[in-house]
């Protein structure tokens, strides 16, 4: 497996969300990869729409995409489906250009797996080390 070195953010996101899963973890690389294939910058201008479990632990994801994009429910420019498969759709307001991607059904298995056999600290370390393209699972992109 190609290692890299975890998000600089991991520190923050645990403060903000009070512990580090891999959901939040893999939620924060999802919401990372939306805003760079977007090549946009966080906060405003878009809107997020999560689709995932409606409860912990796979719920924790909606906090690291709010974390990664700036998509709030103060802002109210993210939203919650309760569904599966997890899916991120990233939008543009003003050129409409927007991402919409998955996760990669064997790395969550992989994590969940680490998580209940070895603790969060192996599964994070599984999720960080991952590289995008393996972590993703492309459902569509729109627009530029």
């Amino acid at each position: 497996m190609h290692r890299v070195e975890p998000p600089k953010d991991l520190a923050d996101l645990r403060r903000f969300h009070g512990h580090l899963g891999p959901y939040v973890v893999l939620g924060l690389r999802l919401g990372q990869y939306a805003l760079e294939r977007l090549g946009v910058a966080p906060h405003f201008g878009l809107e997020a729409q999560v689709r995932c479990a409606g409860n912990p632990p796979e719920s924790c994801l909606l906090d690291g995409v709010q974390f990664a994009t700036g998509c709030t429910l103060g802002k109210q420019n993210i939203s919650h489906t309760v569904g599966h498969p997890i899916t991120l759709r990233l939008r543009e307001h003003n050129g409409g250009a927007e991402v919409v991607y998955g996760l990669n059904g064997r790395v969550v298995e992989e994590a969940v797996r680490l998580m209940r056999e070895q603790g969060e600290t192996a599964a994070v370390e599984f999720v960080c080390a991952l590289r995008p393209e393996d972590l993703v699972a492309p459902v569509g992109e729109t627009g530029r």
